[in-house]
Formats: structure tokens, sequence, C-alpha cells
């Protein structure tokens, strides 16, 4: 009946996923649509924990909204049967199809993650973002911190109960100027960073004003210092020059002396390398000859060697050869008694053959004979064969009989004793079944429990890897915190190094008496080292005065505060003396003694404006120096600035001297000084700097101590996170082994699941085939029976005409066996005449084999004898060729003996050669010794030019880090060197007397000045981002004001009509507290309900309260509705028939806004589109369910009755 008033919602919810979220450990996802969605479920199955989950995926902070103590509280806890979880995670998908949010995307993902170790993170389609962008996202929708799209239980009541200030947030959200209180606390914020800025940079400015003018002199005196040694470098490299100049001269001619006697060393010496190469020459000759003459030894040696060798040859081959003839006469004679015995083995083998033919004739004879009988014996025998088969088919006849009557008993012993094993086989069955189903029941037991021990193990692992998620992600952050206190602790560290070198130079400044002349650093530093008595200090020493009055004291003193203060008179005479003695200037002495106070009267100035103070009372000293500095202060006032000392020396002229706070000095006698400082200037600022610089080293160090400890502390969390971390990879991997083993397990026990029931299958086969078996047995053995009783009969008749047969065989036997005797006789004989005839033959052979082998071994000697005949003709022309290759060795022999004699005369011509030569070497090698001498000299002498020449060189780069080429570009023309060397004396006495310069003051006062300039654009730029950013929160509160003031007229009015048509009449409207502003005023509620006058909110009952409340919502909605709205039991307190209104009225408004309802109410479940049920069938485990109407009751145990009925 409702579903015509709903339409389409531009931006609405689509989903939302939860995990690990309180009661919802697994996944779990709801799909909305626009218009209403219901979420119903008994109390306590978790359906609020939809709305706190809503609330905080949209950055919900406080536990307390959340219903819980610690924001640990919205991660799953864990119930018995399930582990806590190590994170939690919600996303929440909107429908941008129109883009409402300032996203280039159709869909906005908002996701908030946390996890249990504390680390918390936010993403918006995926990608990772900071709260603060979820909350400007969200701002100006409705769906923000302070907006009103979610109503929790008891929201309601608290809109009416809080003070009129306090609902101000719900308005101001749906008047829409959020985003603008927004800016406008962003700019009141960069107003105040502003203003911090601009206070600190003025600081900044008021010191370094102080700074410019002593940083100016000392520039001056830097700048003095490095013309006067411009002029000094010039000067001494051109001396330095000079004499390099001569130098070179000398070097140079030195140099053509020493090329000349190296020129003249160098023939005498390649004449004396001629004589050595002639003298190796001559040796190597030498050596030639004798190697030569060696050689030919060797060869006269190795020529003897082959005589003997070829002697030796000739003498083993004429031994060879007459072998050869004796062996060719021992073969003869053999050849001849050969032919001798073949001869009579020839006549013996006629007479055999003739005896083995007579032999054959006779065995003809008996075969014939054999033959006869063995005919009778063959045709008896077939009879016989024949008889013999009858026999043997009446035989295998009873064989067979008797075979299968035994065979017959065989298959019945079987067909009994298979019968009784499968009697006992089904007995066995039976047990073996009862066994296999129990085992089977007891390891499908063991399955479910391993089953749940596996989804246990998964939980723990997924546990145990969120857990570690959480760890790492805490390790990463502690990481950074560490990383980043330790770079502000580096940095501080050397900002304290800057300041400790700061006071360091400053200290050595005061120690060393920078700005003071150089007769009053030459007392002091007497007075310490004790040559000079009763000195006190300077002047500036002995007084201090803080920062604000230092200027004005500094120029009111001038030259006086190097002014020296000694004891008496008696200590400032010696003192003078001690300059005087020394020559080293004049100074001003102050004896304690004598010195006169100046006495003005400085109390009529006190009530004048723009008087600071006199002099002498600004500053700090001890008693002992009071008249010290009244006398040096006395009658000078400290006024603020120069306009004040003109009219006050106006107002009393010549009576006082007048210096401002920024150094402008009036005389009394009406002078004025100003626009710079006197020489002294910044010593008293020195002085006070260094204080400042104790104080803030002090600080500071304490500070980096703290931060140490702090970073000490960070890295020692950062240690204990990454433990943390390590336990936790342990843990997992530990439960990721359990759960590796628990699946094993698993695996292991299906696969003996799978074996048990196929072994019981098998049995239930085997089971039944047995009984089947056992039918066939009983048939099979009945029939065995019969079979039985006809082979019996078959195997008698066979028994009776086989006894027949066994009668005719044996007279047939009879018989045969005189045949064979016969037969065996004839055989006998006719063996004996084969055997005599076998032995003719086998004589034959042998006569044969025995002339065969004659006639081979006179074959083989007649050819040994041939072979000896052609080696001897061998070994002759043998011998015959050596004795020709000896009479050759013999005739080299001679010839290389003649050669002997011819070297041994070479090498006497060759000594004597080399005697001569090494006589003129020697000549030659003392006249290069002479010449060598003279070289070195000439060397000598050149090194002491050059070394002479370095130092110059040396001296001038250690001064002035010049190289000759470089030092030609500065040289200047001498007129006089001696003029030059009286300058060079002048110009050291000149810059000694300049005293200690600071170079760098030339750089620091450039650098001071510049930021000086810098830190003043600094400062107007700031002033001008002022004056911006109060323009730009004017403009803020302006909009804010009228915006707020349009909608609230609107709220007011869309509150009072709504109110008539949920009350059915009466009156309510909204007011603004008077006399307060419009951003910061209260509200007022006023009812009046029908029939009834106006009456206190206290007084309305719950259920009037609640409409009422709803009223205002409804009024919010119609005036800037949001994308959806979750409502958590609000209609709790309304009876039916407002029930009925309110879903009525929420109707009309779900075009514009999509509405997440939990409720118990039957009309709004009956008034929704979409309806989910909440149900907790595990404990503390809330599930889902997309429900009907009439499901309700039966699901979720939910009686609609009784909630009708509440």
């Amino acid at each position: 009946m409702w579903k015509n008033f709903c339409g389409g919602v531009a931006l609405y919810l689509k989903s939302l996923e939860i995990q690990g979220f309180k009661s919802f450990p697994d996944k779990t996802r709801l799909d909305f649509s626009s218009g209403i969605t219901a979420i119903v479920g008994p109390n306590g199955s978790g359906k609020s924990n939809l709305v706190d989950a809503i609330r905080w995926v949209l950055g919900e902070q406080s536990t307390r909204n959340l219903r819980g103590s610690r924001m640990e509280d919205v991660v799953f806890g864990g119930t018995q049967r399930r582990r806590p979880l190590g994170y939690c995670e919600v996303t929440l998908t909107v429908d941008n199809g129109d883009h409402s949010l300032p996203l280039d995307y159709d869909e906005v993902a908002v996701t908030r993650r946390y996890y249990r170790s504390g680390e918390s993170e936010f993403f918006i389609n995926k990608k990772p973002v900071r709260l603060k962008d979820v909350h400007e996202l969200l701002m100006d929708t409705g769906l923000g911190r302070e907006g009103y799209s979610i109503i929790g239980q008891g929201r309601i009541d608290e809109i009416l109960a809080v003070k009129s200030g306090e609902r101000r947030e719900i308005f101001e959200e749906a008047a829409g100027i959020t985003r603008y209180r927004y800016k406008r606390n962003e700019a009141q914020r960069r107003l105040s960073a502003t203003e911090d800025n601009l206070v600190r940079i003025r600081d900044i400015i008021t010191e370094l004003h102080s700074q410019v003018g002593p940083l100016e002199k000392q520039a001056q005196d830097a700048r003095q210092f490095l013309l006067l040694r411009d002029e000094l470098r010039v000067l001494e490299v051109s001396l330095w020059m000079d004499s390099l100049a001569k130098l070179g001269e000398n070097r140079q001619k030195t140099k053509v002396d020493l090329d000349n006697a190296q020129r003249m060393l160098s023939a005498r010496g390649r004449e004396l390398e001629e004589l050595y190469a002639e003298g190796e020459r001559l040796l190597q000759s030498m050596r030639d000859k004798e190697l030569e003459t060696e050689q030919s030894r060797v060869e006269l040696r190795n020529i003897e060697g082959q005589i003997h060798s070829l002697e030796s040859d000739i003498a083993v081959l004429g031994t060879q050869r007459e072998n050869g003839r004796q062996n060719a006469r021992r073969l003869e004679r053999e050849l001849e008694l050969h032919a001798t015995r073949q001869d009579g083995l020839v006549e013996q083998k006629t007479a055999q053959e003739q005896q083995r033919e007579e032999s054959r004739k006779i065995l003809a004879a008996k075969e014939q004979e054999l033959a006869k009988i063995a005919h009778r014996q063959q045709e008896l025998a077939e009879h016989q064969q024949e008889q013999t088969q009858r026999e043997e088919a009446a035989r295998e006849e009873l064989d067979q009989s008797s075979q299968q009557l035994h065979q017959l008993e065989i298959v019945r012993a079987a067909l009994e004793s298979g019968g009784q094993e499968m009697e006992s086989r089904g007995k066995n069955l039976e047990s073996e079944l009862s066994r296999a189903k129990e085992r089977l029941e007891k390891e499908e037991g063991e399955a479910k429990n391993l089953e749940t021990l596996l989804e246990q193990g998964r939980e723990q692992a997924e546990s145990a890897g969120n857990m570690l998620e959480g760890f790492l992600l805490r390790v990463r952050k502690r990481r950074e915190k560490a990383q980043k206190l330790l770079e502000t602790y580096q940095e501080e560290k050397r900002a304290l190094g800057t300041l400790s070198d700061r006071l360091e130079l400053l200290q050595a400044l005061e120690r060393d008496y920078e700005g003071f002349g150089r007769a009053v650093r030459q007392t002091l530093e007497a007075a310490r080292k004790g040559v000079l008595s009763g000195i006190h200090g300077p002047v500036s020493q002995l007084i201090s005065v803080g920062d604000e009055h230092a200027v004005a004291i500094e120029i009111a003193l001038g030259a006086a505060m190097s002014n020296i203060v000694t004891k008496d008179e008696e200590s400032a005479k010696q003192a003078i003396g001690f300059l005087k003695s020394r020559d080293l200037g004049r100074a001003t002495f102050l004896p304690v003694s004598a010195m006169a106070p100046r006495k003005t009267d400085g109390r009529p100035l006190e009530s004048e404006p723009g008087f600071v103070g006199m002099a002498d009372t600004l500053v700090q000293r001890e008693p002992i120096y009071d008249n010290v500095v009244r006398s040096l202060l006395g009658g000078t006032a400290v006024v603020e600035d120069l306009d004040s000392a003109i009219r006050l020396s106006r107002r009393y002229p010549h009576r006082y001297r007048m210096v401002t706070l920024d150094g402008q000095l009036m005389s009394n006698s009406g002078a004025m000084t100003g626009g710079s400082l006197n020489k002294n200037t910044g010593i008293l600022s020195r002085k006070n700097e260094i204080a400042r610089l104790r104080q803030a080293l002090e600080e500071k160090s304490g500070d980096l101590k703290e931060l140490a400890g702090q970073v000490q502390k960070a890295q020692g969390e950062w240690k204990k996170a990454e433990n943390d971390a390590q336990a936790a990879q342990e843990e997992k991997n530990q439960a990721q082994a359990a759960l590796q083993s628990l699946e094993a397990r698993q695996s292991q026990h299906a696969l003996l699941l799978g074996s048990l029931r196929q072994a019981l299958e098998g049995l239930l086969e085997e089971q039944g085939s047995a009984q089947e078996r056992r039918r066939t047995l009983e048939t099979r053995l009945a029939e065995n029976k019969q079979a039985r009783e006809e082979a019996a009969e078959k195997r008698e008749e066979a028994a009776r005409h086989l006894e027949a047969l066994q009668a005719e065989s044996q007279e047939l036997l009879q018989r045969r066996r005189t045949l064979e005797e016969q037969l065996l006789e004839k055989r006998a004989e006719k063996a004996q005449e084969d055997s005599r005839l076998g032995a003719l033959e086998q004589s034959l052979c042998q006569l044969e084999e025995l002339l065969h082998s004659l006639f081979g071994d006179r074959e083989e000697r007649q050819r040994e004898l041939e072979e000896l005949s052609a080696e001897e003709t061998v070994l002759s022309r043998q011998m015959e060729e050596k004795e020709a290759v000896k009479k050759e060795y013999a005739a080299l022999r001679e010839k290389k003996q003649s050669q002997l004699e011819t070297l041994a005369e070479e090498k006497l011509c060759i000594e004597g050669q080399r005697t001569q030569n090494g006589r003129q070497a020697q000549e030659k090698n003392d006249e290069i010794l002479r010449m060598e001498r003279e070289k070195a000299r000439l060397e000598g002498k050149a090194s002491q030019l050059q070394l002479e020449e370095k130092q110059v060189l040396d001296k001038m780069w250690e001064s002035y880090e010049l190289t000759p080429t470089a030092a030609q570009q500065i040289q200047k023309p001498m007129e006089s060197r001696s003029e030059a060397q009286r300058r060079l004396g002048q110009l050291r006495g000149e810059i000694k007397k300049l005293g200690p310069v600071n170079i760098g003051a030339i750089e620091e006062y450039q650098k001071v000045h510049e930021r000086y300039q810098f830190l003043e654009e600094q400062r107007r730029d700031l002033e001008k981002a002022k004056g911006d950013l109060l323009d730009i929160i004017g403009d803020l509160t302006q909009n804010m004001r009228e915006i707020f003031g349009r909608e609230f007229v609107r709220i007011d009015k869309h509150f009072g009509e709504t109110f008539q048509e949920l009350f059915g009449g009466g009156k309510a409207w909204l007011q603004l507290e008077e006399g307060e502003d419009i951003l910061e005023c209260g509200i007022d509620i006023h009812v009046e309900l029908p029939g009834k006058s106006q009456r206190a909110m206290s007084l309305l009952s719950g259920g009037e309260k609640a409409l009422v409340a709803i009223v205002l919502y409804f009024a919010i909605l119609k005036v800037r509705p949001t994308p959806f709205c979750v409502l958590d039991e609000i209609e709790a307190a309304l009876d039916d028939v407002n029930v009925l209104r309110y879903v009525g009225y929420m109707r009309r408004l779900c075009q514009s806004t999509q509405f997440i309802l939990i409720t118990h109410r039957r009309g709004t479940m009956e008034g929704s589109d979409i309806l989910y049920g909440v149900t907790m069938q595990e404990q503390g485990v809330t599930k889902l369910l997309r429900l009907q109407l009439s499901q309700v009751e039966e699901k979720l145990g939910v009686s609609l009755q009784e909630k009708m009925e509440e």
C-alpha cells in the first residue's frame, strides 16, 4: 500500500560490508535500494551493531557513542567456539551517479579498518586517506559527525532534553553552515599561527637591529685590513717573482753546462760501450770457437761410435749367415728320410685295401639273412601292435572310467569342504561386517571432530594473520615516529652545536677583549698575567644592562665603555707607565678611590611621557662601582624616541643629556648625534648575548636530554613492536603449521574413510556372493552323486574287456620273443664282420693321414730350405752395405781431427785481440769517471738552485696559494728592490697596528643586513596575510549568519506544519534566544498540543516527546534531505496509530531520502520495501536473513503480536 510514494534517490546507500565488527566475525554484506529497509530481530541479536558499524565507518571517534569503553571493543572479542579476531573492517558504498559528493566516481566506498593493536586506517575507493578527508567529504550532507543521518536509541529524547545551546549542532548541519564553520575555524587557526609568526619575526628583527652597528664597524676594519693585505700580497709576490727570475737565470746557465758535460759523458760512454761491445764480440767469438771445438769433438766421438757399431753389426750378420747354412744342411738330410718312409707306407696300404674288399662281400651275405628274419618279425610286430592298440583302448577306457569316478569323488569332497567353508565364512562375514560398521561410525565421528578442529585452525590462522597485520602496521608507525623523533633530535643537536659555536666565539672575543683598543687590550692582558695589579677591568665588563636598554647605555657611555677601572691612582699610574714604556698607546683609567659622581636630579622627568629612566639607574653593578657609573652616566636620561628627547630638552634646556632606546643621542648643549653607532657599540650586547646563549644552552641541553629519552623510548617501543610482530609471525606460523597438520590429517582420514566404506561394500557384496555359492554347492552335490554311480558301472564293464585282450597279447608276445632270439644271433655275426671291416677302414685312413702328413712335412722342409737360401743372400748384401758405410765414417773421422787442429790456432788469435780491447776500455773508463765527477758537481749546483726556487714557490703557495702562472697576473714591476723591501716592512707594521681583525664580519654583516631586510619583508607579508585572514573570517561569519537565519526560518515553518499534520492540530515553533549572536545563541522548542495550552517539554508523555522529536527530525529532512537515514527504534514509544502516521509521512520523504530502520513494530515492517532479519543462531555471532513479513516469527522467534501489545 505504500509503494507508490517512494521514488528514486540520487545519492543513496548501496551496500554495507562488515567483517570482524562486534558480533559480525564473518564477512557480512547488506544490499540496499532506495526506499525503506527494515532490520528486525530479537533483543540482543546485534541489530544496533549495524547502526554502530555505519556510525563508526563515517568517522565516529567516541567510544561512548559506540556503546563501548575502549575502541578495541569494536573488534570481535571471541566466543566459546571462536577465537578473538585481530582487526575489524567496515565498508559503506554509496551511489554517486549525480556526483553529489565531490569525487569523479559513480560509486564511493568509504572503508575503515581497526587493528586490535590500536592502529586505524581509512580508505576512499581503496585509497588510503585521513579521517579529516572523510569528514570533509561528508560535510554539509547530513552524514558528518554532527549530522542527523543516524538517530540511535535515546537520541530522540536527547534532542528535546538537552539545553537549548547544545542542540545547535544538528541545526547547523541542517542549515548547511558546517563547512563554513570548519573553514572559519581553519582561518582562525591560521590567523593565530600568523600572529605567532609575527611576534617571533619582530623579536628577531629587534635582535638583528642591535647586531648591525658593531658588525658594520668590524666590517670596516676588515676591509682596511684586506686593502693592506692585498698591497702586501702584491709586493711580496713581486719580490718573490724577482727572486725566481734570478734563480731561473742561474739555473739555466747551470743547465747548459750540465748539458755539455752530459753530451761529452754520453760520447765517452758510447765509445766505452763500443769497446765493451767489441770485447763482448771477441768473447762471443772465443765462446763460439770453443763451442765449435766441443761440437767437433762430440761429432768425432759419435763417428767412432758409429764405426764400432758397424763393426759389431757386421760380426752379427756373419754369425747369422753361418747359422742359416747349417740349418739348410739339416733340412736336406730330413728330406731324404721322408722319401724312404713314404715308399713303405704305400705298399702297406695296398695290402689292406684287398682285405677290405673280402670283408665287404661276407657282410653282404649276412645282411640278406637278417632281412628275411626282420620281415617275419615285422609282420608279427604289426599284428602285436594292433592287439596292443585294442588292449590300450580297453585300458584307456578303464582308466577314464576310474579317473572320472575319482574326479567325481574329488568334486564331492571339494563341494562338501566348500559348503563347510561357506558356512564358516558366512559367520566370519557377519562378524567382520559388524566390526566394519562400528569402525566406520567411529571414524566418521573422528572426521567431524577433525572438521571442527580444522575450522578452529582456520579461524586461529586468520586471527593470527589479522593480528600480524595490526602489529606490522604498529611497527611501521612506531618506526616512523622513532625516525621523526631521531631527526628532530639531530636537528636540535645541530641547533645546540650552532649555539655552542656562537657562544664559544663570543666568549673568545670577550677573552681577547675584541672591540677594545690596543692599549686597553695590552693593559688587561698584563693584569691577567700579573704584571700589573689593582686593575678591576673595563667598564663594559663591570656592569650589566637589560637588552631593551643595551643600545641606549652603549651610546651614552661611548668610548668610556673601554675605560679601565682601577683600585686607586697608584694602580692607574703604574698602568700608564707600562703603556708609555712599551709605546703601546694611550688609555683612560678610572680609579675607584678618586671618582666623583655626577649628581643630577631626574625626578622631574619621571612624570614625563616618553621618559624611560636615568641611565645610571638602568645599569646593574656592584656597589663599589656606583661612583664610577654615576660619574659616567649621571645626568643622562634614557627616553623612548627622538621626538621625546627633543621635547624634553626644550622643556629642560641644557640640563640633561638624552639618549633614545634606538641609540640617537642629544647632548645637554643641544648637539644631536645619530644615524650610526660609534666604535664600541655591541660590547654590552655581546655580554647580554653570552648570558642569553648560556641560558638557551642550558634549556636546549635539558630539552635535548628529554628528547633523547623520547627517542630511546620510541626506539624501545619500536623494538617492542618488532618483537610483538615477530611473536605474532611465529604464532601465525604455528597456526599455519597446525592448520597444515590438521589438513594433512583430514586428507589421510578421508582416504581412510574411503577405504573403510569400500571395505564395507566389499564385505556386503561378498556376503551376498557367499549365500549364492552355498545354494549352488548344494545343487552340484546332488548332481555329483548321480554321476558317480554311472561312472562305477562303466568302469566294471571296461575291466572285463581288458582281461580278454591281455590273454591274446600274451600268446603273440611268446612268438615274437623266438624271432628276436634268431635275429640277435645273426646280428652278432654281422657285427663281428662289421667290426673287422671297420678296423680295416680305420687302418687305411690312418695310412692315408700318415702319407698326407709326410707329404706336408716334406713340402714344409723344402720351403724352409728355400727361405734359408734367400736369407743368406740378404745377409750377404747387408754385410757389404755395412762395410761401405764403415769406410765413409773412417773418412769423416780423419776430417774432424783436421778441423780440431785449425780451431785451436784461431782461439789463440782471438785471445790476443781480447787482451788489447780490455786495455783500451780501462783507459776510457778512467776518463768517464773524471767527467761524472764534474757532472755531479753541476747537478748539485742545479739542485741547490731548484731548492731555493722551490722554497720561494712554497712561501708563495703557503702564504697566498698562488702558482707562478697566477702570480704573474698580480706581479708589478719594481724600480728598486731595496725600496720594495722597505715598503714591505711598513705594510707589516700597519697591519700589526690594526690588531686582531674579524674577516668574517664582512660576510656576517652582509648576511645579517640581508636577513634583516628579508625579515622586514616577511613581516609586511604576514601583516598583509593577517589582514586578509581577518577579512575572510568576517565574510565567512556574515555568510553563516545569513544562511543560518534563512534556513532556521524554513525549519521552523516545516516544524509547525509537520506538527499539525502528525498531531492532528496544535501548534509548534522554534525560537532563538534573544540578546546573543545568532551563531552562538541557544534554540528553544515550543509546542501546544491539540486542545491543550502550551506546556513545558518535561511535562509531555514519553510518546508525545518521541513524536515531537520525530516531527522536528522530519522538518529538518524536508529542508535539507540527507542521502540516507538510519533510525534505531525511534518509534518504540509510539502507539499503533502514530506508528502508521510515522510510516506514512516517512513514505513521503523517501523520494529524496533512503531510510534504514531498526524496528520491532509491525506497522513499520509492513511499510518497508526490504526486510532483513537478524538472528544469533551461534552464541555471540550475528547472522542476517532476507525475509518476508510472514517469516519474521518463524525464522527469528519474534512474536509480532507481543510487540503490538507492548
